[in-house]
């Protein structure tokens, strides 16, 4: 009976997986076909399931708009959390295709708690991600601040300083001299100083980056004698900041190995232990 079971879930999740593929084909007929995730699209718009779900997207949706600059469309959390779905429902489907044919249905509870727990897992795959961004803003913002501050130091005008600092970045890629080039750009095009530089820290979504923003919009115009000491305590914090994160870095970093020296050393155990056992 249970074995039944199993092959009704399967034949249940690949019709249902058939019908939102053709819903997707139909509606998506101008667009590329992603099989792993317009389909799952289709069910997140039924309306019943987006109401059930909308109150629970709000912290993806956050998280997405932190990677991506400060905004996430809709479109863009529905593909991610299609993403989810999907991967869930080719496990229970896979894993009731394995329960049936290997006549083994205790195989369909764990492919549903398995599958169930995708969705979840890539939550904090992405908070993770959040996480690393953040640590990857602050642990450069250091450098950036005492590039500024030697020029501007040296005579530099405050905007020039900072051009020619977002200029030398080592990694152009660098989630913080991204967005720092964005605001430039956005100064170029005409947009104020304020606006572009308060853009930059919202896009970060770092408060270290609102506060050097604050400052520099705040010190820039007011010439040397204000501008200096307030980038030096800046600096100072940041640099504070930054040893912060490196020992935040370096202990995770010891926590992860101590898993795999305690599972070492327990089998070297075994290893010497074993001839004496089998010696008894």
């Amino acid at each position: 009976m249970r074995t039944v079971l199993a092959l009704v879930t399967f034949v249940v999740v690949v019709l249902a997986y058939l019908w939102l593929a053709l819903l997707a084909v139909r509606r998506e007929r101008d667009k590329p076909f992603h099989p792993r995730v317009h389909p799952f699209v289709e069910l997140l718009r039924w309306k019943p399931i987006a109401l059930k779900l909308s109150p629970l997207l709000q912290r993806p949706k956050l998280l997405l708009s932190a990677l991506q600059g400060g905004s996430c469309s809709n479109e863009r959390l529905i593909f991610w959390t299609a993403e989810s779905v999907g991967l869930g429902w080719f496990v229970l489907a896979g894993t009731a295709l394995l329960a049936w044919l290997g006549g083994k249905p205790n195989l369909l509870v764990v492919g549903a708690a398995l599958g169930g727990s995708l969705p979840l897992l890539r939550l904090k795959e992405l908070e993770k991600a959040v996480a690393k961004r953040r640590q990857t803003i602050l642990l450069a913002l250091p450098d950036l601040l005492s590039k500024l501050l030697l020029m501007v130091d040296a005579g530099e005008n405050a905007m020039k300083a900072f051009t020619k600092a977002v200029d030398q970045a080592p990694d152009r890629e660098h989630p913080l001299y991204a967005e720092a080039k964005s605001a430039l750009a956005a100064i170029g095009r005409g947009e104020s100083m304020s606006i572009a530089f308060e853009e930059m820290g919202r896009r970060c979504a770092v408060p270290e980056v609102k506060l050097f923003a604050t400052t520099l919009i705040i010190n820039a115009r007011r010439g040397g004698d204000a501008f200096v000491p307030a980038m030096k305590e800046l600096t100072r914090q940041m640099w504070e900041k930054r040893k912060a994160v490196a020992r935040t870095l370096a202990e995770q970093a010891s926590s992860r190995m101590a898993f795999p020296l305690t599972v070492i050393f327990l089998i070297i155990m075994a290893i010497v232990g074993a001839p004496a056992v089998l010696m008894m």
